[in-house]
């Protein structure tokens, strides 16, 4: 009965350390409106007003399918096609923002990606 009980609280401890290692919601994809919505709020957080902030939106809807294809891109041309998006996205905000904005955003955008280039872990350097 004690191996039983030992193995049950075994059991459930794995299951407890798995259950919390999951993304809350799942790991669902947000969905457009969440995404700006969330966008909104960061920006408006960095002083940008209404206007600037949906032009900040509209540049990276822009440029997220482009970013998307990059998926189907060979491994070794992807870095210098994301250096060119991003070098086009950083254009296109500094054109949009003043500059001490488009400084702002671009970092922040930066910093997202991390300093292995992954948005996302599971990959990255470190």
């Amino acid at each position: 009965m004690k191996k039983f009980i030992a193995l049950l609280a075994l059991v459930l401890v794995c299951s407890f350390n798995t259950l919390m290692a999951q993304p809350p919601g799942g790991g669902q994809q947000m969905t457009p409106e969440q995404r700006a919505a969330m966008m909104k709020e960061r920006y408006k957080g960095m002083g940008l007003n209404d206007v600037q902030v949906d032009s900040v939106i509209a540049i990276n809807n822009d440029m997220r399918p482009k970013m998307m294809a990059l998926r189907e891109a060979s491994e070794a041309d992807r870095p210098t096609l994301m250096k060119a998006m991003t070098d086009e996205r950083n254009k296109r905000l500094e054109k949009a923002l003043p500059a001490d904005l488009a400084k702002k955003v671009i970092e922040s955008m930066s910093m997202q990606r991390g300093p292995g280039g992954g948005g996302r872990g599971g990959g990255g350097k470190k």
